[in-house]
């Protein structure tokens, strides 16, 4: 379920938020994988949903600009996007099947105690227990 300070971050982005795209943020919210913007269309015809793809790039623009959705640009010069919850977390990113699993228990620890850090990033990339029993 998408928490309403979710809507509320959108709202303040200047995206209206329509029956379709509530329904689009719930599924790319629900997914737990990343997309490049043609899977999440795809994902969504899956789900019986018909969006075009400027609806798709718009609400990417929107959730990026509201914090909601990181980008990870690949090597093929397409970028995948996750949906990423208001609170303070990383990413478990699998390689093969494209699960992500967030990690709220941040145990970074600066390894110099006279830097003082204002933020940090950390996601990790490998494969997932699933994938790789699948390449045994």
């Amino acid at each position: 379920m998408v928490s309403e300070e979710v809507w509320s971050r959108l709202r303040d982005a200047g995206l209206r938020i329509t029956p379709l795209r509530r329904r689009l943020v719930s599924l790319f919210a629900s997914s737990r994988r990343w997309f490049t913007p043609e899977e999440l269309i795809h994902a969504a015809e899956e789900a019986g949903l018909r969006p075009g793809r400027a609806t798709i790039y718009r609400l990417i623009d929107a959730l990026m600009e509201a914090g909601l959705c990181k980008s990870f640009p690949q090597e093929d010069r397409l970028s995948r996007y996750i949906f990423c919850s208001p609170n303070h977390h990383h990413h478990l990113i699998c390689l093969d099947c494209g699960r992500v699993v967030d990690v709220t228990d941040c145990a970074v620890k600066v390894p110099d105690a006279t830097f003082r850090v204002s933020e940090h990033v950390v996601d990790f990339f490998g494969r997932c227990a699933g994938c790789q029993r699948t390449q045994a």
